[in-house]
Formats: structure tokens, C-alpha cells, sequence
């Protein structure tokens, strides 16, 4: 268990107006930790992201006019996974003052919330992982089985009707539970995945995938809802951007396994074999995780007819997920093949090309999250999607290092998106259909995606990449318009005043 030691020697008169002053030490702390005082100089924990808390005050005179101030702490963090990140922030947090760390949230977190948010992060790694894998080894499947790029297109078409399992999925956890519905999509996803490794051909490849993928996507669906149900109300974009982070850490791993292809050609297949090291994650987090409160409430209430909000917000999302994706699918999906035939680059050059510029997406989260929960949504996620997409489309159309640089930027803008425009389909619908919702939003995106990959392909044969995005990028530029249109602004307030329904009152 961490222990953090502060020791002053100061005069007797400095040292009253330590402890008694205003937040003095033996006043209860209100930061990362609720204290309440217990006698002699004892504190404890009411609230915060902590398993066990106690700060102990001594004062012992040295002298006639010196006294030595002890103050310790012993703490145990709620944060399972992830406790040594955090142990050595947390303890320079509560040694240096009282105000909450330049990288905290802006809420206080408790100790259930620490630890579900840190499951789902564990699982949302596992769900990158997973949704990246196709992406990043296709080109080299298509290679070993002898198709072509038209091919391997419309495979890649044919496995987003795996949507349809995503929705059922969805639906499935709006009536059964967040919890059971999220662990059997993990274990299906990943036992889909490893099958993936002894597929004969690119249809068996496509069938398999499809299964993978639905239920990855899925997974990913319900860790964001589920994480968000259980966040604090000013710090849900905050969570997003922690739940992205820990998302493109999995891609990372994808990423990172795609050298293993160089090997012959056949070796792709271990990158996806490497899924089978998720399953003791997931039995690790279903003996922890317990059921989301909000579901457990919605669920003793009468099932009744949508509010009226409810239709416009579905079609303004839909929209919105159809037109990011119109040129944001083909320019993941295809940014391989861009490297590798336009540009020359091995699968190795392709990994670390990926890697070094995909790390800007990590702070562009954690700074949008912050921001977003500080001072409002719409405006970043404007700038988010429509500069992300040009910085995108510039990079296609460049080589040698500013293509390498245009598309960091463009990494960085668009990551922001993910606390700012994504924490919407959590918090425009009620609990009792809030997976149902984002798996039908799911459906308008993977249209979106169909669309943008075969205009795409299309376009980029005849004129170029660079031609091709620029057509695209009016996707993410109609989006931006609609969020400052359209969308509400959603900071510090609570799901059941965002959908009155959850509190019995739509």
C-alpha cells in the first residue's frame, strides 16, 4: 500500500497557522479525496477513487519555539489495471496541495466509478485491438490469396453488414444488461478473431470478420454507454477521451503486431492469433465489473413510447455518423495501400510511419476531454472534424516529411472529436434505449463507410488520393455546421436532465 510522508519543522506560531488556517491541515480535504475528521489528527475517506484512505496529522515539539509536522498518507487506489499509472501522480497530488492536478478530471470520482471506468478502459483496449486488425492486415491477406483490390473492396463492404449484429447486440443490452451482454461480446470477438488465423480464403476471411467485428464493435458500443452511465456528470467527456486513449492503445498493439507480416506470406495471421491474450482481461474484468446503476433504475420503470426528441435527435446523429465517416473510412482503410503502391513503403516503414504519427491522438483526447467538460462541446468538435479532415486530405496529396507531419495534425484534430462529438450518442438518449440507439446509428455510419470506400476507390484510381478526399471532405464539413446548428450544448448536465424520460418525466 503507497505511504507519502511530509515532514516541516517550523515555528510555533507558522506552525498554528498550518494546521488551523484556512484549509489547514486539520481541516478535511475536498479534492481528489472527501475526508471526514476522526479524533487525534486522524482523517478518512467519504468519498474518492480510493479502496482505503488515511491521513494522520502529528505535531511534536523539537524546542522551546520548533515543531516537527508529520503529515502521512496511506492509500490504496479503486483503479484496477491501470493503479500503477496513477499511484505516483495521485501521491505528488495530495502531498503538494489542495487543489485537483492540472490532469484530473473535473470531478471528483468514487470509488465505484474509478474502478468501472478502469475495467471498461481495459476492455476498450481489447476492442481497439480487435477493430483495428482487419485494417491493418488486409492488403497482406489479399496477397497471399491472390486477389485483387476489387476484391478485397468489396469483402470489405460485405463485412460491414456485420452491423446487423452490432444493432442486435445493442438492443440486447437495453433489455438484459450492460454487463452480461458486454462480457459475451468480448469472448465471442476474441475466439472470432483467433479464428480468423486458419481462414483458407478471402470469402472464409470475410464470414469470419464479419463475426469478429460485429461483436467488437459491439463491445466498443457498450463500453462507452456503460462508462458514461456511471461517469460524473461534468466529466463524461473526460471519460470519453480516457476511453479513446485506452481504445488507441489496442490500435497500437494491432499497429505494432503488422511487422509480423514481413515474416512470409502467410504470417499475417498471427497478429490476429495475439486476440487470444484478451480473454483472461475479460474474465478479469465480468468477476468485477457490476451492473450499470441507470440500468438497474430504467429497467424497474414501464417501457414506454420514445419522446418526441427522440426521432430528431437519432436523424441529426445519423447524418452526422453517415458524413464522418464518408471520408474518414476510406481514409483509414485505404491509407495503407496509399503507402505501400503510391509511396513504396515496406510493412515495417508502414508500422512505424503509423506510429509516429498516431501519437498526437492520445493528447489531443486528454486535452479535448478537459476542455470540453470545462467550457463547452460545440465549437471543439467543429473545429475537431472539419480541420482534422482537411489536415487528412493534404497529406494524401504531399510526400517525404510533410506528408508525415500534415497527417500528425490532422491525427491530433480529429482525436479531439472523440470527447467532443462522440459523447453525444450517450447523452441524447434515455437509458432504456441508448445501445438500441447508437447501434442504429451504427448503421447509418457503416453507410457512410460503404459509400466513402467505394467513392473512394473509384476516384482514386481514376484521379488520385489527393482528387478523391477532396470530393470526401465535404462529409466533415456539412457536420460541422449541423453541431453548431443543431446540437445542444450538453456540459455539467446530468443524463436524466438531458432525457427526462429516465426521470419519469418524458
Amino acid at each position: 500500500m503507497p505511504r507519502v510522508i511530509s515532514r516541516r519543522v517550523l515555528s510555533a506560531e507558522a506552525a498554528d497557522g498550518l494546521l488551523n488556517g484556512p484549509d489547514g491541515l486539520l481541516s478535511p480535504r475536498t479534492d481528489i479525496v472527501l475526508e471526514r475528521a476522526e479524533p487525534d489528527g486522524v482523517f478518512t475517506a467519504v468519498e474518492g477513487p480510493v479502496d482505503h484512505y488515511r491521513r494522520t496529522v502529528a505535531v511534536e515539539p523539537i524546542s522551546s519555539d520548533q515543531v516537527e509536522i508529520t503529515e502521512q498518507f496511506d492509500f490504496r487506489l479503486a483503479i484496477p489495471v491501470w493503479r500503477v499509472l496513477f499511484t505516483i501522480p495521485v501521491s505528488r497530488a495530495l502531498r503538494q496541495g489542495r487543489d485537483l492536478p492540472w490532469w484530473h478530471p473535473p470531478d471528483r470520482f468514487t470509488a465505484r466509478q474509478a474502478r468501472i471506468v478502469a475495467l471498461l478502459s481495459t476492455l476498450a483496449v481489447l476492442a481497439g485491438f480487435l477493430g483495428t486488425l482487419l485494417g491493418q492486415t488486409i492488403t497482406f491477406a489479399r496477397e497471399e490469396f491472390g486477389e485483387s483490390k476489387s476484391a478485397a473492396g468489396v469483402a470489405l463492404s460485405l463485412i460491414r453488414l456485420s452491423i446487423l449484429i452490432t444493432v442486435a447486440v445493442a438492443a440486447l443490452a437495453d433489455r438484459k444488461g450492460r454487463r452480461r451482454t458486454l462480457i459475451y461480446a468480448a469472448t465471442g470477438a476474441i475466439v472470432a478473431s483467433a479464428a480468423t488465423s486458419l481462414v483458407a480464403n478471402l470469402a472464409s476471411l470475410a464470414a469470419v470478420q464479419a463475426t469478429s467485428r460485429g461483436l467488437s464493435h459491439a463491445m466498443a458500443l457498450l463500453v462507452f454507454v456503460f462508462a458514461l452511465e456511471e461517469a460524473p456528470a461534468g466529466s463524461r467527456a473526460f471519460v470519453a477521451s480516457m476511453l479513446g486513449m485506452a481504445a488507441g492503445l489496442g490500435s497500437g498493439i494491432a499497429v505494432g503486431s503488422v511487422p509480423l507480416a514481413d515474416l512470409g506470406v502467410t504470417a499475417w495471421r498471427l497478429s490476429f492469433l495475439m486476440a487470444l491474450a484478451g480473454l483472461p482481461l475479460v474474465l478479469y474484468a465480468a468477476r468485477r465489473l457490476p451492473e450499470s446503476q441507470r440500468f438497474e433504475t430504467a429497467r424497474r420503470q414501464p417501457r414506454t413510447r420514445p419522446p418526441k426528441q427522440h426521432q430528431f435527435r437519432l436523424v441529426l446523429l445519423a447524418v452526422t455518423s453517415f458524413a464522418v465517416l464518408l471520408f474518414a473510412a476510406p481514409a483509414s482503410q485505404l491509407q495503407n495501400d496509399f503507402l505501400r503502391d503510391e509511396r513504396g513503403f515496406s510493412a515495417t516503414k508502414i508500422t512505424i510511419f503509423t506510429l509516429l504519427t498516431a501519437w498526437t491522438a492520445g493528447p489531443g483526447m486528454l486535452i479535448a476531454g478537459k476542455l470540453a467538460d470545462l467550457r463547452g462541446r460545440r465549437v471543439l468538435a467543429s473545429i475537431g472534424v472539419s480541420g482534422g479532415a482537411l489536415f487528412a486530405w493534404w497529406h494524401f496529396t504531399l510526400a517525404g516529411w510533410p506528408m508525415w507531419v500534415l497527417i500528425s495534425v490532422g491525427t491530433l484534430m480529429t482525436a479531439t472529436t472523440v470527447p467532443t462529438l462522440g459523447v453525444y450518442r450517450a447523452e441524447m438518449f434515455g437509458t432504456i434505449r441508448r445501445s438500441e440507439s447508437n447501434g442504429l446509428l451504427g448503421i447509418a455510419g457503416v453507410a457512410g463507410s460503404a459509400a466513402g470506400l467505394a467513392a473512394a476507390g473509384v476516384m482514386a484510381d481514376a484521379w488520385g488520393y489527393g482528387t478523391a478526399f477532396s470530393v470526401l471532405i465535404a462529409g466533415p464539413i456539412v457536420v460541422a455546421i449541423l453541431v453548431l446548428l443543431f446540437y445542444p450544448e450538453t456540459t455539467r448536465r446530468s443524463l436524466e436532465e438531458l432525457n427526462p424520460e429516465d426521470s419519469g418525466e418524458g
